[in-house]
């Protein structure tokens, strides 16, 4: 009898001890207790800019299928124009010999490193694609404002610019795609673009 206790006292020691190994782990660092390999999800990930990046950069290019508007509804003489619901922002598509697509900026707190508009309270920072080149530029006259929406002529009309591309629409032409949110409007043509807003401007 005192055997069998002593052999079952050792038993119990033995899986003491193993409980308390620190060597014994239920999976390596970086896994899940399963094995499986952890998953991290960063804020970029999550569809969100992470800190320091533009909308431009974090999330996936609009394509056609985002698509949700007629662009015949934005034509005029040929060209496409488009303006944001602010109006601070007016575009335009043009697509004659290359595909061009640029906007530029009513009023702007921001201006990007190098350009000199704000020496020149008649420049506008602009942001155009051009025979696949995205580049800043300042505008001292409307090259991508489209016509006044209310029939007229008047320069500097600021009722003008197109029609408005509502926060949430997307236009295409050509393979020209823009989108209008909440945070500024981003254009692409075969993967280059630019995103524009008067606190931000960004390329890609």
């Amino acid at each position: 009898m005192k055997k069998l206790l002593t052999a079952a006292a050792a038993l119990l020691m033995v899986g003491a001890l193993a409980a308390c190994d620190p060597e014994t782990t239920t999976g390596t660092p970086g896994t899940s207790p399963g094995g499986q390999p952890a998953q991290v999800t960063t804020t970029a990930e999550q569809g969100n800019p992470a800190p320091g990046t533009s909308p431009a950069k974090a999330t996936t290019l609009p394509n056609r299928d985002d698509v949700n508007v007629d662009a015949r509804d934005f034509e005029s003489q040929g060209h496409y124009y488009f303006q944001s619901p602010s109006k601070n922002i007016k575009c335009g598509i043009y697509v004659d010999d290359i595909h061009t697509v640029g906007c530029q900026l009513k009023n702007a707190t921001v201006i990007p490193a190098g350009l000199n508009c704000a020496n020149n309270p008649a420049h506008e920072v602009a942001a155009q694609v051009s025979g696949g080149t995205a580049q800043f530029i300042c505008l001292n006259q409307g090259v991508y404002v489209g016509p006044p929406t209310d029939g007229s002529t008047a320069p500097g009309n600021h009722e003008g610019g197109g029609k408005v591309l509502e926060y949430g629409q997307t236009i295409g032409v050509r393979g020209v795609i823009c989108e209008s949110t909440t945070a500024g409007i981003r254009c692409s043509v075969g993967g280059h673009g630019f995103f524009i807003a008067a606190d931000a401007q960004s390329l890609f």
